[in-house]
């Protein structure tokens, strides 16, 4: 026996409002042929249960109980009707018989009743099956219901972690953005640094020739003095030739000092064209990681489009499930 639970009361009241419901009769053919051909499957052993033929007919779960009672009905034999009138046998007796003739209709009585008790026990048994199978039918689309319910929420969740990461990605190509900006103003700082340097050296090389010739105007003059006072004064020609040395010493520290400066504006430019070439490769490397940021960019997009049209999937099966059980709750 069915315990008297929520789930039973609604299967009571299904069954009672199916009765008076006003059914296709394309779906009530389609019901009993799905019964007839599931109880010719199992040997004609046991009936269909509903939900088997619910599933087989593709009909509402209503609609099908009520088909299904009356179709098991019709599959039970009617008792065979008992004749109330007096047999012609008893007609003939004397009246001797009629004791025993009376005896005879009751025996018949009883066992019409017996017919009847049997065939009213047999239709109860059968609507307690009926209860018990619509009650698992009900549990078993609760548990359908809860599964797909479970599945939506998990696939929910993953489109929120896919759009997290998309938002991730997307912060980081913008990152790669402006490191990259940022690298190309470096570079571009160093280039400018480069010219400073080239425009330097070639003044520092300028002034250098400037002094050098100078120096060698001035030695010019000196030597010229020198040979005027040759004949006039051998201590001013000492005098001059020291005057000659120290100008050829101070001529050879500055040409040492103009190659100096050369030397390190050389070295300065070297060191400002491998400092180039550094911020060269790290543009390089920071537009690589700014292209696979894009390209992971689409291909998440990409899943998260699938995922939502498997999520629109999702919800159009949760949907099918939700009006079989507001259909039922009338």
């Amino acid at each position: 026996m069915l315990r008297h639970n929520k789930n039973n009361n609604i299967i009571i009241i299904i069954l009672i409002k199916g009765l008076k419901m006003d059914i296709n009769t394309e779906i009530r053919t389609r019901i009993v042929a799905a019964a007839e051909q599931l109880f010719v499957e199992a040997g004609s052993d046991r009936f269909p249960t509903v939900d088997e033929v619910r599933r087989a007919a593709k009909a509402d779960m209503n609609t099908t109980s009520t088909v299904m009672k009356q179709w098991r009905r019709e599959q039970v034999a009617a008792p065979a009707t008992v004749a109330v009138s007096v047999p012609d046998s008893v007609k003939d007796a004397a009246l001797a018989a009629t004791a025993q003739m009376w005896s005879n209709a009751q025996e018949l009585a009883n066992e019409s009743l017996d017919v009847a008790k049997k065939a009213w026990e047999a239709e109860r048994v059968e609507a307690d099956t009926m209860r018990a199978e619509l009650a698992d039918a009900y549990e078993a689309q609760a548990t359908e219901l809860a599964d797909a319910q479970a599945t939506a929420k998990a696939t929910d969740e993953k489109f929120q972690v896919m759009a997290a990461e998309l938002a991730a990605t997307s912060g980081k190509l913008t990152s790669e953005e402006g490191k990259r900006a940022e690298l190309e103003r470096l570079e571009q700082a160093a280039q400018n640094r480069i010219e400073e340097l080239r425009d330097e050296l070639a003044q520092e090389k300028t002034d250098a020739d400037h002094q050098a010739k100078q120096h060698r105007i001035e030695l010019e003059e000196m030597r010229a003095k020198q040979e005027k006072l040759t004949n006039d004064h051998a201590g001013q020609l000492a005098a001059a030739q020291k005057q000659y040395d120290t100008a050829a010493q101070e001529l050879a520290v500055v040409n040492a000092r103009a190659e100096a400066e050369k030397t390190a504006a050389k070295d300065s430019q070297n060191a400002a064209e491998i400092q180039a070439e550094k911020l060269a490769s790290e543009l390089e490397t920071a537009r690589n990681s700014a292209s696979e940021a894009r390209e992971r960019a689409a291909e998440l997009a990409g899943q998260i489009t699938a995922i939502t049209a498997q999520n629109k999937e999702l919800m159009a099966m949760i949907e099918t499930p939700k009006t079989v059980k507001k259909g039922t709750s009338k």
